[in-house]
């Protein structure tokens, strides 16, 4: 007990907690695009840690990342559509012909995909060294609230 362990950070509760708040936030009327957009972020998240999950455990693809990603979209959109939590045919809750949380999904990942670059940005401003500890982490939760507070506003 006096031993560290190591702490994954994975979880099955992290997926079921994303279904439950997925349902309150649309009680609580939160528009599909911003309800995707983290959705998105969340799946590619995991999708990157579990590719990095399997290169540890020696098992390496050709474009592993790609296809890992594309196997957790597939399975939330078919997850979405079991559940009737979208509907493509219903051209009122769309977004240039996409259905909103699709369209927040794949913003949220195009999101995620810029923080690496906007991360080492802001390092080189400070001669190579973070301003403060979990930067990274700080930087995607802080650009997935200014476009979550932009989807709102112009929602309205």
């Amino acid at each position: 007990m006096l031993l560290p362990v190591k702490a994954y950070a994975f979880c099955p509760l992290c997926a079921v907690a994303t279904g439950f708040f997925l349902g309150i936030f649309r009680w609580l009327g939160v528009d599909d695009t911003i309800i995707g957009l983290w959705i998105g972020a969340f799946i590619f998240s995991v999708a990157v840690l579990f590719a990095n999950f399997l290169i540890r455990k020696k098992i390496k693809i050709p474009f592993q990342l790609f296809f890992v990603t594309l196997s957790f979209y597939l399975a939330m959109i078919a997850i979405l559509l079991f559940t009737n939590s979208i509907n493509p045919l219903n051209q009122y809750n769309s977004v240039f012909g996409i259905n909103k949380i699709i369209f927040g999904m794949i913003l949220g990942t195009l999101i995620l995909l810029t923080v690496p670059k906007l991360n080492e940005f802001i390092k080189k401003q400070n001669e190579e060294k973070v301003f403060f500890s979990h930067q990274k982490v700080a930087v995607a939760v802080g650009l997935l609230l200014i476009v979550s507070l932009a989807f709102y506003f112009l929602i309205k």
